[in-house]
């Protein structure tokens, strides 16, 4: 089985490509930028230099305004067991992490009205999946937040 997921990388996540790129290329974007504009590189670079611009403005954004606005589409093979984890109540979960403004999980769990040990549980599993985000603020608060917008099934 395969999952589509759309879903908002995490500023870790845009700060590792970011990464990878200058790995690959062996320079910051800036060099990268200053090359490519001059037409000193390859045009067949043309898709890299405008994911990495974007994966830069990103986390340029966090940086300033503590907001990550990067959005990919991934198809990702679920095996059975895999997919079975995503049980009625975790799906719900990540519904109402998409509607609901939490400060912790245990305002989730009192919002969505169940026990926070298992609201917990599954926002471990959902978090293994790269579902949801998990932000320690204010203390020892965690702050689940869904990275989220959309999954759909592919049965093949």
């Amino acid at each position: 089985m395969f999952l589509k997921i759309v879903r908002n990388l995490s500023s870790e996540e845009i700060a590792e490509r970011i990464r990878r790129f200058e790995k690959e290329f062996g320079m910051s974007f800036e060099k990268f930028e200053e090359l490519f504009l001059g037409q000193k590189l390859d045009a067949k670079l043309v898709r890299a230099y405008f994911e990495w611009a974007e994966l830069v403005d990103s986390y340029k954004g966090y940086v300033e305004e503590g907001t990550v606005d990067y959005v990919v589409e991934e198809i990702k093979e679920f095996k059975t067991e895999q997919a079975a984890l995503l049980t009625p109540k975790r799906i719900e979960l990540l519904h109402q992490l998409a509607t609901l403004r939490v400060e912790s999980i245990n305002d989730l769990a009192q919002k969505v009205r169940r026990n926070v040990k298992n609201v917990y549980q599954d926002l471990k599993v959902l978090y293994k999946f790269g579902f949801v985000k998990l932000n320690k603020r204010k203390g020892r608060a965690i702050i689940p937040e869904t990275l989220v917008k959309e999954i759909t099934f592919l049965i093949h």
